[in-house]
């Protein structure tokens, strides 16, 4: 897919898809692997400007009832950066 038809997609500007890209091949250029899990993310929820993607995702993962502790496994990352992310989320929804 181009960058603007992922944007599209996701409610974003193109170019801000193709630094994440850029950012993301830099610190990992190899392939990532797809694991095989049960939860599926809806498309619509991503498309709040409000919210960055990764804000996004763990907020609709803890409104499903999921740990700070899985959604770090999920993410790949330490469970209190999760809880960083989440918090400032959460701030922003109060701002609303």
């Amino acid at each position: 897919m181009s960058y603007h038809e992922i944007g599209e997609l996701l409610g974003r500007d193109e170019r801000t898809i193709w630094t994440a890209y850029k950012k993301a091949k830099e610190k990992q250029p190899e392939p990532i692997t797809i694991k095989e899990i049960e939860i599926y993310l809806p498309l619509p929820m991503i498309n709040n400007n409000k919210f960055t993607i990764l804000e996004s995702i763990i907020l609709y993962l803890k409104e499903k009832g999921m740990k700070y502790s899985k959604i770090a496994g999920l993410l790949s990352r330490d469970q209190r950066n999760i809880w960083t992310i989440y918090s400032r989320a959460v701030k922003k929804i109060d701002r609303i």
